[in-house]
């Protein structure tokens, strides 16, 4: 090739450059993140203080290590250009998480959960979005996560065994309360479901839809429940022949055996959501043991309300949610607090069953809203770009999954906060395969 060839063709391989994203990270930053996957679904964390926090998940402290090493390998190879970074409505969330830093009156609260945003839609979206770089770094995440829920689904079923009806707030298997528990498997068991009707080997097969089952099986958080029958009959509709109606006739079965041999889940899924009044007292003070109180987490919603419409821009501030949300369990101005038979004491919610849409828009404004939203929709939309994309079982399994993941965050969302220790990483993992999934899709 002769040197004129040679100028001609090199602003077509700089141009070509970006398109390579298998450059942009070193392979062990692919093993790391890995590891990140596999102890994601968890909520293991350190605190001070175990009421007022800061809560630090230790998984997080290590996602945060593999995003600076991530990032001091990109600075020494230059090679910038080929990151997968997030979406503008992920910035947008980022940037007015911090601009309702000027609201808070606890600002080191809030300081810390506008990091949190932007280690997870940034820093370790843009790890995951850069590391799956083709089809066989994709299966190796699904398989990854799908190893580690198997543990967590062992773990719940050794707790869901030993409990009585009294007591289903004790499964938890590795998190908090049984609300964080459940949302972990209602935005995760779609995948496991898409894939065990997919993969050709029975193996495989039995192992995947095994994990579905017993999963649903320990599921006691009640409205989680129905979104996540939700979530899998959407897969199942998405299949043909005895793909589709074999796992809906599975679902119907699971219903209707619930009040006869499922007296636990019958119990979180319909009694529980149909008693107005809390049945298991959470954070009662002296002396209130024996009370009733009205069930609360709709309730709050009145008062979230209240709290967005005096601070609509910004909110009073990312974090402070929680700690100013006492002040709206009013009437209004002097006219006093509303009586506990008709908004409860604000201790007796049950931890993690808040809205949190209200949440955000409280904590943040319409702004922060409107990104959160903006967010969701993008990714929701590129999973469902996938389905004109598929052309092998992962790329069906990827299809169908995904969407019914993110149909399952999007309504869970409104019965429990899902961007939380234990959850988030695994929703940025979502976030991740339904963008690297339309861009590895074979032609």
């Amino acid at each position: 090739m002769d040197a004129q060839t040679r100028m001609a063709a090199e602003p077509d391989r700089e141009l070509a450059e970006p398109e390579r994203p298998a450059g942009a990270l070193p392979a062990w930053a692919y093993y790391a993140a890995l590891v990140v996957i596999f102890l994601s679904p968890a909520e293991f964390y350190y605190t001070r203080n175990p009421i007022h926090g800061p809560w630090i998940g230790y998984t997080d402290v290590l996602a945060a290590l593999v995003c600076l090493a991530a990032l001091l390998s990109v600075l020494v190879r230059g090679s910038w250009r080929a990151l997968r970074l997030p979406p503008i409505s992920a910035w947008a969330l980022l940037a007015v998480s911090v601009l309702s830093i000027t609201q808070a009156t606890q600002i080191s609260t809030a300081v810390i959960e506008a990091v949190k945003w932007g280690l997870y839609l940034i820093a370790v979206y843009t790890l995951f979005a850069s590391v799956l770089t083709d089809r066989a770094r994709l299966r190796a995440a699904l398989l990854t996560l799908a190893a580690s829920v198997t543990l967590v689904v062992i773990w719940g079923l050794a707790q869901y065994c030993r409990v009585g009806l009294d007591q289903l707030a004790r499964v938890q298997a590795g998190f908090t309360d049984r609300n964080t528990y459940s949302a972990c498997l209602a935005i995760i068991l779609p995948l496991p479901l898409a894939g065990g009707l997919q993969v050709p080997r029975v193996g495989a097969r039995v192992w995947l839809l095994g994990v579905t089952a017993v999963g649903l099986v320990t599921m006691l958080s009640g409205p989680l429940i129905w979104v996540t029958l939700l979530a899998l009959a959407w897969v199942a509709l998405r299949q043909s022949g005895a793909a589709r109606w074999i796992p809906l006739a599975a679902l119907a079965v699971f219903i209707a055996i619930m009040p006869v041999a499922l007296p636990r889940n019958y119990t979180a899924a319909v009694t529980e959501q149909t008693n107005p009044y809390e049945k298991t007292i959470f954070k009662a003070g002296p002396g209130q043991e024996g009370k009733i109180f009205v069930m609360k987490r709709w309730l709050e919603w009145v008062p979230a309300l209240r709290e967005l419409s005096a601070h609509p821009a910004l909110g009073v501030g990312v974090g402070n949610y929680q700690g100013n949300i006492a002040e709206y369990y009013y009437r209004g101005p002097g006219s006093g607090r509303i009586q506990p038979a008709t908004l409860p004491d604000v201790a007796k919610i049950e931890p993690d069953t808040n809205n949190l849409y209200l949440v955000t828009a409280g904590a943040t404004g319409f702004c922060g809203l409107m990104a959160l939203v903006g967010v969701l929709g993008y990714f929701l939309r590129r999973s469902r770009q996938l389905a004109a994309l598929a052309r092998d079982h992962l790329g069906r399994t990827l299809a169908t999954g995904l969407p019914a993941a993110l149909l399952a965050l999007i309504l869970g969302n409104l019965f429990t906060a899902m961007f939380v220790r234990g959850l988030s990483l695994v929703i940025v993992l979502l976030f991740a395969l339904a963008e690297a999934g339309v861009r590895t899709s074979p032609d």
